[in-house]
């Protein structure tokens, strides 16, 4: 009888073990993935910032308004706009 219990006891220690390491490998792959994943939005938002950075600076607007306006553009004072009334 003795035999039997230990038999069983090891053999059910064994399944546990094998049902718990399988669970922790799910929960280690889904974690890897969720970390992927952030370091991918992570990469994604720090270019988005750069461009806009470089975009939205005064003198890179300036070489953009140079290079495909050219001299079509000139600067007008807010005293040169008018107010129309379309009734």
């Amino acid at each position: 009888m003795k035999k039997y219990l230990i038999f069983f006891l090891i053999t059910f220690l064994i399944i546990t073990t094998a049902l718990i390491k399988n669970s922790t490998r799910e929960l280690e792959t889904k974690i890897f993935n969720s970390k992927e994943s952030i370091k991918i939005l992570t990469n994604k938002k720090e270019i988005i910032l750069l461009q806009n950075n470089y975009l939205s600076s005064p003198q890179r607007l300036f070489e953009l308004r140079k290079e495909y306006f050219g001299e079509k553009l000139e600067v007008l004072e807010l005293k040169q706009f008018k107010k129309f009334n379309l009734q």
